[in-house]
Order: C-alpha cells, then structure tokens, then sequence
C-alpha cells in the first residue's frame, strides 16, 4: 500500500505534539460488556463497500447503541440510508492539500460524539480517514495493517489475499462485542 510522503512528514509533525499515543490500553476479555458507540469509516470504492456492508447495519440497531458512518459524499450512495445512525459525509472540497478533512465544522461534527471504538474499514490507504482515525479520542481503534497503522490503530488487522475480509469483519464485531 502506498502512503504518499507528504501525509507521512504530517503524521509524523501531528505525532510530536499529539498526546493521544499515550492512550490507556485497552484489554479484551470475555467478561467485557462491548462497546456502546462505534464510528466507522467508510470505504469509497464500490468493491469495498460491498463487504463492509455487512457490517453497515441500520435498520434493527439495539436501543443503547450509537453508531456513526463518516465517509466520502461520492459513496454514500453505497450505503443503506436511515435516520437511526449519524451518517456524515465529506467532499472533495472539504479535502486538504494532504487529503485530510479540512472542515473544521464537519469536524466538530464527527467529534461532537466520544465514540467508545473507532473502525477505519479501508483496506486501502485513505489520507482522509487515516487521520481522522488519528485525531479522534477513542480508546480503542481497529483498522487495517500499513506503514502507518502501529501509530493510528490500537488494534491492526492483516491482510491475507484469501477471503479475508468476511473473516476480518466477523473478528471486528467479537472484538467490539457488538450485534449487527
């Protein structure tokens, strides 16, 4: 996966005065109760979005859960639409030289809500998502394994060719605790 050297020198500049790294850790265990609040970040190719629909579910959420979906306005329409779960969408315009959200508006937005886990379901690099995944406050982060992964996601998970992601999303909800 190619990670562009302008978004690397910006990660690393934002790690030297970002405490978040110093996040407590989070342990996993049988007896944990879940989380309650999840953001996902959404992939924008169609082939992508396919199989993270699977855990894109809006229709029959729990009462006491609270799921967010952040992704590109120019996916959406790849995904099932409801007023059960906060739906935010970004433009290219809201984009950055470096391709992170420049919106401090939409921003604020995402961050209104301190989501107890974080899952960036892009398989591919997405300078917009990756930071975001950086910026926000949740003690645990899943996403998948790059060059940069150890420094955003507390939990990184490999890619294998084989069938992986049916697999990889079916981990993320034991991980989370959550029924979807």
């Amino acid at each position: 996966m190619e990670i562009p050297i302008q978004f690397r020198l910006l990660l690393k500049w934002k790690n030297l005065f970002n405490d978040l790294n110093k996040s407590p850790k989070v342990s996993i265990s049988k007896e944990g109760k879940g989380v309650k609040s999840v953001l996902f970040l959404l992939p924008e190719s169609i082939q992508e979005a396919k199989l993270a629909h699977y855990l894109v579910k809006v229709d029959n959420i729990e009462p006491g859960y609270t799921f967010g979906y952040v992704c590109n306005e120019k996916s959406k329409n790849y995904y099932p639409n409801s007023s059960n779960v906060k739906f935010m969408t970004y433009r290219d315009i809201d984009l950055n030289y470096f391709g992170t959200i420049k919106s401090e508006e939409l921003l604020d937005q995402i961050k209104s809500i301190n989501y107890d886990a974080l899952v960036d379901l892009n398989t591919n690099f997405c300078a917009a998502t990756s930071m975001l995944a950086f910026e926000i406050n949740s003690k645990l982060k899943i996403g998948f394994d790059s060059i940069i992964a150890n420094k955003i996601y507390t939990i990184v998970l490999e890619q294998n060719q084989e069938g992986f992601l049916e697999s990889n999303f079916k981990m993320i909800k034991r991980l989370l605790g959550i029924r979807i």
